[in-house]
Order: structure tokens, then sequence, then C-alpha cells
């Protein structure tokens, strides 16, 4: 399942600018194709600079998220890998994933599923060396 809400919203970048701009970049596609509103990007900056950087999930690894009601029409995930990190607060992140679920059942279901692809440092570490998306999704495959 997480391939298939995955696939077809990955980006690849060198780098941004900041921590904001990494969740406009990694939320883009997702907005064009009308899966979350322009408030939901809102939302999510908005709770991290209320709430700190919680959504570091692991070493590299940032998943900012906010609730259904601030904007998410469908449930969908999308990856934002970055050759150069960014910081997020005090921790240097390549991998962002952005997570918009319809409600709390589907958000739990995405995350943990998510959680459990994570827990592998070698996964990880592929992601990040991956030089095309061809090569993010085939590692999502396995």
């Amino acid at each position: 399942m997480l391939y298939e809400i995955l696939k077809d919203n990955i980006i690849m970048q060198e780098n941004v600018s900041d921590w904001e701009e990494s969740i406009k970049k990694a939320s883009n596609l997702l907005e064009k194709t009308g899966k979350i509103e322009k408030r939901y990007i809102e939302a999510m900056i908005n709770d991290i600079k209320q709430m700190g950087f919680y959504v570091v999930i692991t070493d590299k690894v940032a998943m900012p998220h906010s609730r259904p009601e601030n904007g998410v029409k469908e449930t969908a995930l999308s990856l934002l890998k970055l050759e150069k990190p960014v910081n997020y607060g005090e921790h240097e992140v390549n991998l962002v994933f952005i997570l918009a679920a319809e409600n709390k059942e589907k958000h739990i279901g995405v995350l943990k599923e998510l959680s459990d692809f994570l827990d592998s440092d070698e996964r990880i570490e592929s992601l990040i060396n991956a030089k095309s998306i061809e090569e993010i999704e085939k590692i999502f495959k396995k």
C-alpha cells in the first residue's frame, strides 16, 4: 500500500534553503493533484513553529503532517529527497515525507507502514543514496 500512495509523488532536489521550503516543495505535488489544500501546508508549518520539531521520526527523516480537518481531501504521501540535508532544529534531514490522511485510522495505518519500512538503516541509506526516482521506487517495491 505504501508504494501505491507514494508513486508519482516523489521529488529529488539538490537542496532547499530551510525546513519550511522543504515542506512546501514536498507538498507541491499533493496540492497540484488536489489531495491537499494550501492551508494544509500552512498548518504543518504552524504546527512545527508551535510544537517544535516533533516531525523528525528517525535520523535523517522527517514526516511533517497536520490534522485532517486542516485541508486533507484524500489520503496521500509524498517524498522530497534532498542531496544536501536541511536542518529541522538540531536534526539534519535528507528525506521529507508529507503525510496527509483523511482520518485518524488512515493516519495510523500509513504511519505504521512507513515506520516499519523506515525501521531499517540500510533502507534509509539506500533512499538517501538513490540517484533517480526510479531507484527510489524500486526500494519501495521490495
